[in-house]
């Protein structure tokens, strides 16, 4: 009996659940009390990381991660859904009736997309726990800057040149010098 619930409690992979079943058991023997003693010592370093574990406090630099601590996440990654599927018509558009409103929403569209794509990236490899408190702020306040300098220079260009897609539209129409050469 008791060595099914020892083997219950490995199961599960829980070192509490390993002590209490070894309480629960009839027979104490001499092999008993020191597991209980070597289960003990496994155990108290546990118990010791988590009265820790309030004093550690954890750091949220994604808006993301802010937005999901108070509320359901659902709703961002919607949006986000949203505008990678408005991508699949709003860029075809814009090439098709190139016109300052197209062109400001496939600017918008673009660096919100990949922004989103970035801060993921940010997120995922610029932990605190693996690179420290500082980088993850860093990297995330220069997404930011980066972000909104991208914006403002796509803004600038559409208002005051040909526009994004006729701008990407004559830079495809760019021949090289030994296309000239072979015509």
């Amino acid at each position: 009996m008791s060595l099914s619930l020892v083997l219950r409690g490995a199961i599960r992979c829980n070192a509490a659940n390993l002590v209490k079943s070894a309480r629960i058991s009839p027979l104490k023997s001499y092999s008993t009390l020191v597991a209980n003693a070597q289960r003990k010592a496994v155990v108290q370093p546990l118990a010791l990381a988590k009265i820790a574990a309030p004093i550690a406090r954890e750091i949220s630099v994604s808006a993301p991660r802010m937005a999901s601590a108070g509320s359901s996440h659902t709703l961002l990654w919607t949006i986000e859904r949203a505008v990678s599927a408005g991508l699949l018509a709003i860029i075809p558009a814009a090439f098709i009736a190139p016109s300052q409103v197209l062109d400001a929403l496939l600017a918008i569209s673009v660096v919100i997309h990949t922004h989103w794509g970035v801060e993921a990236m940010v997120v995922d490899y610029m932990r605190p726990s693996v690179v420290g408190n500082v980088l993850p702020k860093v990297a995330h306040i220069a997404l930011i800057v980066i972000s909104v300098a991208t914006l403002g220079g796509l803004f600038y260009f559409i208002q005051n040149d040909v526009g994004l897609a006729n701008g990407i539209k004559r830079f495809w129409a760019i021949k090289g010098k030994d296309a000239e050469k072979k015509a």
